[in-house]
């Protein structure tokens, strides 16, 4: 088994530092979408698209939005600006699609936390096409799945959908306990995290009837680290399934707030890092993800995102 793990902080990240004045020449660019507007974090870093891709998508992660005071690096409050950014850069950009990777809000009281979700929602559901949530296990520490669903709008907690006739996508929830069932309202251990049997056994139906189609899987705790606290325990089992059929180019993740990096039997994990660490809008962190027209796949992050080609 070719198994390489990295903590994104020890890769040497492809970014294209500006000075202010070369930002102000330089703003304007031409993407799949022509000529548009990019927005800066903090005026200085440019995340620029491959020069030839076929279409893109947008990836956010660990916002954990909360109107509370900061917890150690994590600035609850300012994640409302960040995701305004992202939203403003994402709706310049004008990628096909938006995810969102998990840990949405934070905990609180379930009025509250009813309140913290309809913030952050609503600046979520101002991207100007199409949005896609996956369950962290802080959307579940208050509410229940359905609870989450039905006041988020996201479609279901794991499924699929395509972009054309040539790109599948699948998103799964992590948030099992390991007999199987639901995290809900806080009765979970988050450190003890499975893809469930029903999960897997349609994961594996939907991968198969999607053979020959270029096919990404996003997920909120990480499959690339079973013995990491942040890491699915029953991780072989699902990568097992994510290799079967030959189709799955990469898994992208959250939960990990510092990102990480793994290849194992040719499938990139790739970590992305938490929106909520780090104040200003300097620290803060989503991505453009551009698959090129040979099959490439190009990461371009902004904020403290790493660059990331896999």
């Amino acid at each position: 088994m070719t198994n390489t793990i990295k903590n994104l902080n020890r890769i040497k990240p492809d970014r294209n530092i500006l000075s202010r004045r070369d930002f102000l020449n330089r703003t304007m660019i031409i993407t799949g979408a022509g000529l548009v507007m990019i927005p800066s974090c903090n005026g200085e870093k440019m995340a620029e698209p491959p020069e030839n891709y076929n279409f893109a998508f947008g990836v956010i992660t660990d916002l954990h939005y909360a109107d509370k005071e900061t917890v150690g690096n994590r600035y609850y409050r300012e994640s409302e600006q960040k995701l305004k950014e992202a939203i403003a850069t994402y709706n310049s950009l004008k990628p096909a699609f938006l995810v969102e990777l998990g840990d949405f809000i934070d905990k609180a009281e379930k009025i509250t936390e009813l309140e913290y979700l309809k913030t952050i929602n609503g600046i979520y559901k101002s991207f100007d096409s199409e949005e896609h949530y996956v369950l962290g296990n802080h959307d579940v520490a208050t509410f229940s799945k359905e609870e989450f669903i039905a006041n988020s709008g996201a479609r279901k907690n794991y499924y699929s959908f395509d972009h054309g006739d040539s790109y599948h996508f699948v998103i799964l929830d992590g948030n099992y306990n390991k007999d199987g069932s639901d995290y809900n309202a806080g009765n979970f251990d988050w450190t003890e995290t499975y893809i469930h049997k029903p999960q897997q056994e349609w994961l594996a139906r939907d991968l198969k009837q999607a053979q020959g189609k270029f096919t990404i899987v996003f997920v909120h705790q990480n499959l690339h680290d079973e013995d990491n606290p942040h890491g699915v325990k029953n991780a072989p089992e699902v990568r097992q399934i994510l290799e079967a059929y030959g189709n799955v180019q990469l898994v992208l993740q959250g939960h990990d707030h510092s990102g990480a990096f793994a290849r194992i039997n040719g499938i990139p994990y790739v970590t992305l890092k938490a929106a909520v660490e780090g104040s200003t809008l300097a620290n803060n962190a989503f991505a453009m993800v551009y698959i090129g027209k040979n099959g490439d796949i190009f990461i371009r992050g902004f904020g403290k995102q790493d660059n990331v080609d896999v």
